[in-house]
């Protein structure tokens, strides 16, 4: 009887970690406040996970239960990969996660084959966006900061009446670059009801050729 009973509250206790692990969109958060308000909580859980995997779970809260579109260009296109919390999550945590081609390399067109955690570092969490960077509110096109020789077109993609995009951004760092060595984040934030959002893209901007 007694191993009967502490089998029963394994499985139990098993269950239970297995479902907080899960990353399914019942543990969507939803992001409150106005579209800045809402970014800035975006951009501080990355730099948190970026030093703490513990960060995972309430970064993965954020995204649209849709799922998140990882792009390291502003020019957006129907292969970007978008990623659920759940496989996201599941990706991060792997020892051995798989690689994915996240899109072509700038000038070679080499592909970008990372892994989940790979990516992030490279093209999400590369600067810290949250305490060093100029924030703009994006309305128009002439907003965005990131200008290259690569058409933008995120207010296309993701027009003003529903979603809207806050770009963080770094205008270099090396003197030797002449400022060429800029980059960007840019939060896409979709509309739920008044001041209530999700995050449905996190998208790169650097100098092309």
């Amino acid at each position: 009887m007694l191993q009967r009973l502490h089998l029963f509250f394994f499985i139990i206790f098993f269950s239970i970690n297995l479902s907080s692990c899960s990353g399914g969109n019942s543990s969507q958060t939803a992001l409150t406040g106005t579209p800045l308000e809402a970014a800035t909580i975006v951009v501080k859980r990355i730099e948190q996970l970026q030093n703490d995997t513990k960060a995972l779970a309430p970064f993965i809260a954020l995204f649209d239960p849709k799922g998140v579109r990882f792009s390291p260009s502003y020019h957006l296109v129907a292969s970007d990969l978008v990623l659920t919390g759940s496989t996201f999550q599941r990706e991060f945590i792997l020892q051995n996660p798989p690689m994915r081609t996240w899109g072509t390399q700038d000038g070679s067109g080499n592909p970008l084959d990372y892994h989940v955690r790979g990516y992030f570092s490279e093209f999400v969490s590369d600067f810290p966006y949250h305490t060093n960077a100029t924030v703009t509110l994006i309305n128009s096109i002439s907003d965005f900061k990131s200008q290259g020789n690569t058409l933008n077109n995120m207010l296309t993609t993701y027009p003003l009446s529903q979603y809207r995009i806050v770009e963080y951004h770094q205008s270099g760092v090396n003197p030797t670059f002449g400022g060429l060595d800029w980059t960007s984040l840019m939060v896409v934030l979709k509309a739920l009801e008044k001041n209530k959002w999700s995050l449905v893209a996190l998208v790169h901007g650097a100098w092309t050729i």
